[in-house]
This record gives structure tokens, C-alpha cells and sequence, in this order.
């Protein structure tokens, strides 16, 4: 399976569309309870087939277990997550196609209207989420102006393009603007530098997950406990903060109940108290920090939403993940 989350290991995934474009004809033909509805046996069938996603969702689920001293969560269940992320898909599709509405999402009393503020203000951010839930919700709904804001918002995303190719091409079927302000991490130079920087001081977003290091990052990376073990955390994502200077918050999208047929979604939208007005030797401190920030706002939410975990490799494993 693929999206913004994927089997990691590159033998699973998904080397054809068919699957992606069937589920979007499915969209597009029947109604939204039946659809929601067939992904249960789908996703069941996934669950059989798929034992080294099934495995890495159980090791995650042990470990936070042993973090939470066995509160969290009560009972091992993969197949939960794996119907979550399912059901994600199908919603991220359903983004795209403009029938998800702001007005429908939960917010709370967080950073959201600052976020909304600054963007009247025609000054722009970045945005950090993570695979922990559906990052595609607000820049599925930036798409139709379903933002809270009152202008069309530009949003510029930092996403690995091998591992969610296909995704990328159905996606691109149902709204051609979804892969045109999409840059591949591994392409970032500084001329990709100061056209985000363009996009930030002009009024737009620009939207990185920060929990998936790159096969091509090296020794880039920023080793942070997470759950009580250490794990790697991709440096580039908060280095590029650093270089745009812009105002960065956190952000996810969390349905109120995993596997429910019809849930609604959260929105948590957190600033980061970290910024870089600073010397260029604070520069590194800061980037540390930032991550420190993040880990802590990423624990939080699992802990809440431990099923809408759609990493499906071992965390902490060294160069685990691949970002995107």
C-alpha cells in the first residue's frame, strides 16, 4: 500500500496504480458508507497478506506499552492500524475530490487561529507534520479555500515523489494542482531554498513531515529519545526552518476514533516556541531544540491516537525510514 504512508520495506511497496484508481472509481460511483464499508474486508485481507507491517505496527505498539507501563495501549491489535490507515486513504481521495469541509473539522483551542491570522496577514509558514494521522487534510482542503482563511492559500510540500509515486499519479487524476507544488527533498539545493523563502514571505505554506529519515540523508540526522528509546529524526527538516526564518508550527490530522466507519477529524496546529532569530552559532543549538519540540508534540499525540501510527518499519531502527 502507498500514501503518505507506506510499507517501508521497498519489496512491498505498491508498483501499479490499479489498486489506488479502482478505490477512486469506488469513490466516485457509490456511497460514501459503502465504500467505508468495503475497506473493513480490504483491510483484513492486507492485515493477512502484509506480515512485516503487521509486525512493525506490534513492536510499536510493545514499545509504547512499556513507555506508558502497559496503559497504552491496553491490547495489541495491527489490524486496527492498518484498517485506520486504510480508511485514511480513502479519506485522503475524498480530500481531494472537495468533499471534505472545514467547517466538519474539530478544532481546538490551540495555535489554529494564530495560524489563521498570520496567513490574513499575507505572511506565510512551516508547517511540520508527521505520518502519525492524515497530513493531507489541510492541503486537500487549501485546494478549495477550505482553510478558515479567507483568501486561497499556496501550499508548497516537501515529500519524498519514489515512495508515494503512484499515489502522487491517482492523486494528480482527481485535482491536477495536488503534485505542481511538490518538491522531492533529495532535490533541495539554494535555489529550492530561496523560492520557499519567496513562498513563506509571499503568504504560502510550505508542509514537511519531520518523523522519516532519507535513505540518501547519510549521517544527517538529529538522535532523540521517543518513547523511551532513541531514534533518528531527519536534520534537513529542521535545518530548512532555520533557513526560511519563517514562524513553524505543528500540525496534525486525527480522527476521533481509529476505525470507525464515518469519525470526524481533528485539527491540532501547535507553534513551536523555537525560532532562529539568532547567531549563527546558536544555529545548531536551535535546530536541536526544534526537534526536541517536535518529539515531544509527536509523543503526545500517540499516546492519544496509538492506532494512527502509518510508520510501518522499525522506528528505531537505524536509517529506518524514508521521508515522504
Amino acid at each position: 500500500m502507498s500514501g503518505n504512508g507506506h510499507w517501508s520495506d521497498s519489496q512491498e511497496v505498491v508498483s501499479t496504480s490499479r489498486p489506488l484508481k479502482f478505490t477512486l472509481l469506488l469513490i466516485k460511483l457509490l456511497p460514501a458508507f459503502l465504500v467505508h464499508l468495503i475497506v473493513f474486508p480490504v483491510s483484513f485481507f492486507f492485515f493477512l497478506c502484509a506480515k512485516s507491517a503487521r509486525k512493525h505496527v506490534e513492536n510499536f505498539q510493545k514499545q509504547m506499552q512499556r513507555y506508558t507501563n502497559g496503559e497504552i495501549p491496553k491490547k495489541i491489535n495491527s489490524y486496527i492500524t492498518i484498517l485506520s490507515f486504510a480508511l485514511s486513504v480513502v479519506e485522503k481521495m475524498e480530500g481531494w475530490l472537495g468533499k471534505t469541509k472545514y467547517k466538519n473539522l474539530i478544532k481546538h483551542d490551540d495555535d489554529l487561529q494564530d495560524l489563521i491570522s498570520l496567513l490574513e496577514s499575507g505572511k506565510g509558514a512551516y508547517l511540520i507534520g508527521s505520518h502519525l494521522g492524515n497530513i493531507e487534510l489541510m492541503r486537500s482542503l487549501s485546494s478549495f479555500c477550505e482553510t478558515g482563511v479567507s483568501k486561497k492559500i499556496s501550499v508548497t510540500t516537501i515529500m519524498s515523489m519514489k515512495v508515494t509515486s503512484q499515489f502522487n499519479n491517482t492523486l494528480k487524476e482527481i485535482n491536477p494542482e495536488v503534485v505542481t507544488n511538490v518538491i522531492d527533498p533529495d532535490s533541495i539545493g539554494p535555489e529550492t531554498i530561496f523560492a520557499l523563502q519567496n513562498e513563506v514571505e509571499n503568504g504560502g505554506l510550505v508542509v514537511i513531515t519531520g518523523d522519516r529519515t532519507s535513505a540518501h540523508s547519510g549521517k544527517r540526522f538529529i538522535e532523540h529519545e521517543f518513547l523511551g528509546r532513541t531514534a533518528e529524526f531527519p536534520y534537513g527538516v529542521f535545518l530548512i526552518a532555520s533557513l526560511l526564518k519563517a514562524p513553524v508550527y505543528f500540525v496534525f490530522g486525527l480522527r476521533t476514533k481509529s476505525a470507525a466507519l464515518f469519525p470526524k477529524n481533528n485539527m491540532f496546529v501547535e507553534k513551536a516556541k523555537t525560532d532562529f532569530n539568532c547567531n549563527r552559532s546558536e544555529t545548531k543549538k536551535r535546530i536541536e531544540e526544534l526537534c526536541g519540540e517536535y518529539v515531544t508534540t509527536l509523543e503526545k499525540h500517540c499516546i492519544k491516537y496509538p492506532n494512527q501510527w502509518y510508520n510501518f518499519f522499525d522506528f528505531w531502527q537505524k536509517n529506518g525510514g524514508e521521508n515522504g
